[in-house]
């Protein structure tokens, strides 16, 4: 069975080459109004520079080593580990689709959207790694948290445990 630790490298490292190769060889490919293109590579390059700052600021958080759930002192829950389980992903993932639309790459978008299934996948085998070494506590924490899309509630509304 491939490692979380691999397919991170294959999926972060060289899915995130190959959107970014693909965007820049098609750029121009989504054939729209020049107002529109405009607008999408505004859109693209805005959500990009939020999702890539982002991004980087949940990985400063982390341990200089971090391949493995023994790496972390404590299972991270807070910040925005409270309203999705994976947010360095999410915005990976975000990233990804903004590279290609602020080059209005069609390919880099199917590339980007291509990818979704291994992120899924990334995900899954991580979560068993976190479950073999948080247990319990991990699970509860999948009842209360969404995986990857956030899911905004009521103010007032709390878990449980909150």
């Amino acid at each position: 069975m491939v490692s979380s630790t691999a397919l991170r490298k294959v999926v972060v490292g060289a899915g995130t080459a190959a959107v970014v190769a693909i965007s820049i060889i098609t750029s121009g490919t989504m054939h729209v109004g020049r107002l529109p293109a405009h607008v999408l590579r505004a859109c693209g390059s805005m959500a990009l520079f939020a999702s890539a700052s982002l991004a980087l600021a949940i990985h400063r958080s982390y341990p200089k080593r971090h391949d493995l759930p023994s790496d972390f002192s404590e299972l991270l829950t807070e910040g925005p580990y409270r309203v999705c389980r994976h947010p360095f992903y999410l915005l990976l993932i975000v990233a990804q689709f903004s590279i290609s639309l602020s080059m209005l790459s069609l390919l880099g978008l199917l590339t980007a959207a291509a990818l979704i299934p291994l992120w899924v996948l990334l995900i899954r085998l991580e979560e068993k790694e976190l479950i073999t070494y948080w247990g319990e506590r991990y699970l509860e924490y999948m009842e209360r948290v969404p995986m990857l899309i956030p899911v905004l509630r009521k103010a007032g509304k709390r878990s449980k445990s909150s």
